[in-house]
């Protein structure tokens, strides 16, 4: 009986503790967004161009792929793929992420789809930034997101 107890506790114990690495993998992400210094201005030009006139679609150009602009545009989508990619693999909290940071991820998206959809038809792929998209669509729909190779990470 007490070796069924101590397993319990240790399992109780590695998931408690990868729960909170989430957290804090989590926490340290937005705390690192908030003072990178390329990522405020990036954040600065992005808001800029999204409520200019045009919005963001028009940086979408061919003329305009090396530009300044839309490399800002790309290190902000960039950014959020890589969160909807951590939440999925189980390296960062989406309960934690939604709670501080779900309200800017859909008003960013909002912004940027015209600039998405107008990249993926220009390249002919339907993936370009699929991974920030299904991040706006959990957040806002109120549901968590798929979890990827849950069984294994159970283990490691």
């Amino acid at each position: 009986m007490v070796p069924i107890i101590a397993a319990g506790v240790a399992i109780w114990g590695v998931q408690t503790q990868r729960a909170i690495a989430r957290r804090k993998a989590t926490l340290d992400h937005l705390a690192v967004d908030n003072v990178d210094t390329d990522m405020i201005r990036a954040r600065t030009t992005f808001i800029k161009l999204a409520l200019g006139p045009g919005g963001l679609a028009p940086y979408a150009d061919n003329d305009k792929e090396h530009s300044k602009e839309q490399q800002a545009i790309r290190l902000i989508l960039n950014d959020f793929e890589l969160v909807s990619t951590a939440i999925q693999f189980g390296i960062m909290d989406f309960e934690f992420y939604k709670q501080q940071a779900g309200g800017t991820a859909i008003r960013y998206w909002e912004c940027a789809a015209p600039f998405v959809h107008a990249i993926r038809q220009k390249a002919g792929r339907n993936t370009l930034y699929c991974e920030f998209e299904a991040l706006a669509g959990w957040i806002s729909d109120d549901h968590k997101p798929k979890k990827r190779n849950r069984l294994w990470r159970k283990f490691f």
